[in-house]
């Protein structure tokens, strides 16, 4: 499977976003945090030169001449650029080589020829890997993002090479009144996003991205090309749907159903940040009993110097009549019990509202992060136990983002995706390179609050606990299809399940 490229946040990471102060763009991780600078073509090098010696066994030199596309080497004019990776906190990376392929045939040239020298095989889409597993050090980058075709039927259905973009794929579908849902980063790719599952601002009434992934094409990691789908390599297709990226092999294309095109009212609201407590709390029973239409994030931002009091912003999408909104948004109020700072509602086109929550920014960013899924609803104790864990930080963010409607419709067993019945995800994010220790901090200070689990496209390559926190009760099933379709490890890295 393709490595999975983080979705967006604020957006909520995860599509939801925000308001700022008043009714302006939404809140975004790119204008939560700084977009970072270059990286140093020097240190790059060297450690390339200082790779293992498996893969000096690589004829890098066939490998280019049998490509249709380019195969970038250090040295080359644009590897400097290509190899960095999206999170610019992660710092430098140095792959041996990066293919910028062109199709099907290119993926099988390359696994074929560099598969079994021991050095390390990904694939990258997006590139938006938050351990940034997708640019590995030493290793051959799969670059699938020139395979951007994207080919809307009459049936309704969607196909689209592994390379396209989320904003590429919603501006096509909406062009023939069609909808998908998805993450709402623009520059995620559709096919990292839609491995690990695809939370979005559409969950609840739509599902994740998987649940309408119809088929996909693989090249798996012996080099054999195959069609997975509900009658032909069921196992794999299986897999497909919330395993994660860069596990079994390399997706190469992807076809999806999809749905009309909605109205989408978008919604913000704040209270003062005394009621940050109240607010979380009411807004876990309300998602929880609310109709499949609304979907919603609930941030809580750490205290800071200008507000010593943690604070918070509900947002979200309402698909359906826009006067039906608001008797929901006046339960959610009247359950907090305190008079909103902040009260906007707006409708717009589907592709609008996806470009609202995109928006401006499309460069890196520098950022840390982890997660929990929520299994239920909190008390107002558990709520100020939350509360306290941020007034006791700096520069962090949580983000409840919901699931719930046609999300818990399906078995947590019927698809690799195994938090269908929970309540919502939580991201912990950080803009500060150095914050992982504080975010895995309190991802451990959140658990006996949330349950162990976490969002696999949420990825953090200091957690401990994570195959059973990705997959539950799946991992099991799913260790069996990554050593099926992968025997001898090609596509491998150190939270592949195959090392669970």
């Amino acid at each position: 499977m393709q490595t999975q490229s983080g979705q967006q946040t604020p957006d909520g990471s995860n599509g939801a976003g925000s308001a700022a102060a008043g009714w302006g763009r939404p809140v975004t991780r790119r204008t939560l945090m700084a977009v970072a600078g270059a990286a140093g073509l020097m240190s790059a090098l060297a450690r390339t030169a200082r790779a293992g010696t498996g893969g000096d066994a690589v004829d890098w030199t066939a490998l280019r001449r049998a490509l249709d596309g380019p195969l970038l080497l250090p040295g080359d004019a644009g590897y400097a650029e290509a190899a960095l990776p999206f999170n610019a906190a992660l710092g430098t990376r140095a792959p041996a080589a990066i293919a910028r392929v062109t199709g099907r045939a290119d993926v099988k040239r390359c696994i074929t020829r560099a598969g079994g020298h021991g050095i390390p095989v990904a694939a990258r889409s997006g590139g938006h890997s938050y351990a940034g597993y997708s640019t590995p050090d030493g290793g051959l980058v799969i670059d699938v993002s020139r395979a951007r075709r994207i080919l809307v039927k009459d049936d309704g259905t969607v196909q689209v090479g592994a390379g396209a973009r989320l904003s590429d794929v919603q501006a096509a579908v909406a062009a023939h009144g069609r909808a998908l849902p998805t993450g709402s980063c623009p520059t995620v790719g559709v096919a990292g996003l839609t491995l690990g599952g695809g939370i979005g601002v559409l969950s609840r009434p739509y599902g994740l991205t998987c649940d309408h992934l119809r088929s996909a094409h693989v090249v798996t990691g012996d080099g054999e090309l195959v069609l997975a789908d509900a009658r032909h390599h069921d196992d794999l297709y299986w897999a497909l749907r919330g395993g994660g990226g860069g596990q079994t092999g390399v997706v190469t294309d992807l076809t999806f159903s999809t749905v009309a095109a909605p109205t989408v009212t978008v919604f913000s609201l704040a209270f003062p940040p005394e009621a940050t407590v109240a607010a979380l709390a009411a807004w876990t029973r309300w998602i929880d009993s609310a109709p499949k239409a609304i979907t919603s994030v609930c941030h809580v931002n750490s205290a800071s110097s200008t507000d010593p009091l943690p604070t918070h912003r509900i947002v979200g999408t309402f698909v359906g009549t826009p006067a039906k909104l608001p008797p929901h948004l006046t339960t959610l109020i009247a359950a907090v019990g305190s008079k909103p700072t902040v009260n906007r509602s707006r409708s717009y086109t589907y592709l609008d509202a996806m470009r609202y929550f995109a928006g401006t920014s499309t460069g890196r960013e520098r950022f840390r992060a982890a997660s929990r899924v929520l299994k239920g609803t909190l008390t107002e104790a558990n709520a100020q136990q939350v509360t306290d864990l941020m007034t006791q930080r700096r520069g962090l963010v949580l983000l409840f983002d919901s699931l719930g409607g046609e999300v818990a419709d399906l078995a947590p067993t019927d698809t690799a995706f195994v938090h269908r019945k929970a309540l919502a995800s939580v991201q912990i994010y950080t803009s500060g390179a150095s914050g992982d220790p504080a975010v895995l901090a309190v991802q451990q200070a959140l658990t006996p609050l949330t349950g162990p689990g976490s969002y696999v496209n949420y990825l953090n390559d200091g957690q401990q606990d994570w195959a059973s926190a990705y997959y539950g009760k799946n991992l099991a099933r799913l260790k069996k299809v990554v050593k099926k379709y992968d025997p001898s490890g090609v596509l491998d890295f150190r939270q592949n399940v195959r090392n669970a």
